[in-house]
C-alpha cells in the first residue's frame, strides 16, 4: 500500500501523471480482458506504447501497441485493442479472446519531454481456468407414442429428443421393397409381349407358305402350257406326212 501511495506521488511530481491503475489483473480464460491505463492530457496528447514484461528504461519490450496520441499506429495482433478515446488520454488496453499465455505482466509507457519523464506503470495479470460445464442427461419418457410418417406400427418416442433419436426411414429402400412386392404387373407385361411376338411369328409364317404355295402354281401351270404347245407342235408335223402316203398309193 505504501508502495502504491509513493509511486502515484512521484508520478504526479514528474509531470501528467497516470491515473491510478490496478497492480493486478485478474481475468478468466476466453473472456475479454481490460488492463486500465490514461494520462492527463492538460499539457496535449504523446505516444505511447504497451509491452510485454516491466517497463524497462526506455521505450517498451516485446511491443504489441504503439499509438501517436491520437491513433494506434502498430499493433502486433488484431487482439490487442485500445477501446477508450485515445485523443482524451485513455490508453486502456483490451485482449479479446484470453488465453493463458496472456497471463503475465504488461507495461504501460506514456512518452513525455524531457530526461526521465516518461509516465509507465506495470500490470500483472492472472487468470483463471474455466469450469467444465456438467450437463446432466435430460430424463426421458417413453410411455407417449406418436406416429412417424412412413411407418405402420407406432414407435415410442422420448417427449425431449432430439432429431437424431427419431427412426430413420430409408426411402431407398422402401422403394425398392414397393418394386418387389408386384411381381403381378410384371408377368402380365411379359405374357402381352410374349403373345405380341407368337401372333407376328405366325402371321410371318403364313404369308411364307402362302407366297410359296402361289409359286409352286405358277410354275405348274408353266409346265402345263409348255406341254400342250409341244404335243400341238408333233400333231402339225405328222398331218403332211400322212397327206403325202395317201398320194402316193
Amino acid at each position: 500500500m505504501i508502495e502504491t501511495y509513493v509511486r502515484v506521488c512521484f508520478c504526479l511530481l514528474l509531470g501528467p501523471g497516470l491515473s491510478a491503475a490496478a497492480e493486478h489483473v485478474t481475468g478468466s480464460v476466453d473472456d475479454n480482458l481490460t488492463l486500465p491505463c490514461s494520462y492527463s492530457v492538460s499539457h496535449g496528447t504523446t505516444t505511447m506504447c504497451w509491452g510485454r514484461g516491466s517497463c524497462p528504461s526506455s521505450k517498451c519490450n516485446n511491443v504489441i501497441i504503439w499509438t501517436d496520441g491520437s491513433r494506434v499506429t502498430w499493433r502486433k495482433s488484431d487482439r490487442y485493442q485500445l477501446l477508450g478515446n485515445i485523443s482524451q488520454g485513455d490508453v486502456s488496453l483490451t485482449i479479446t479472446g484470453v488465453t493463458k499465455e496472456d497471463e503475465g505482466t504488461y507495461c504501460c509507457r506514456v512518452e513525455t519531454p524531457g530526461l526521465g519523464n516518461d509516465l509507465k506503470n506495470d500490470i500483472n495479470v492472472k487468470l483463471q481456468e474455466v469450469p467444465q460445464r456438467t450437463t446432466s442427461a435430460p430424463t426421458t419418457r417413453t410411455n407417449d407414442l406418436t406416429f412417424v410418417p412412413g411407418v405402420d406400427d407406432p414407435v415410442s418416442i422420448p417427449s425431449t429428443f432430439s432429431p437424431d433419436t427419431v427412426p430413420f426411414i430409408d426411402n431407398e429402400k422402401q422403394q425398392s421393397t414397393d418394386v418387389q412386392e408386384s411381381p403381378r404387373d410384371s408377368n402380365g407385361l411379359n405374357f402381352i409381349i410374349a403373345g405380341v411376338v407368337i401372333v407376328i411369328i405366325l402371321l410371318v409364317s403364313l404369308l411364307v407358305i402362302v407366297y410359296v404355295y402361289k409359286h409352286k402354281m405358277k410354275n405348274k401351270d408353266k409346265s402345263r402350257n409348255s406341254a400342250v404347245i409341244t404335243l400341238e407342235g408333233l400333231g402339225e408335223t405328222q398331218r403332211p406326212a400322212e397327206q403325202n402316203i395317201y398320194i402316193l398309193e
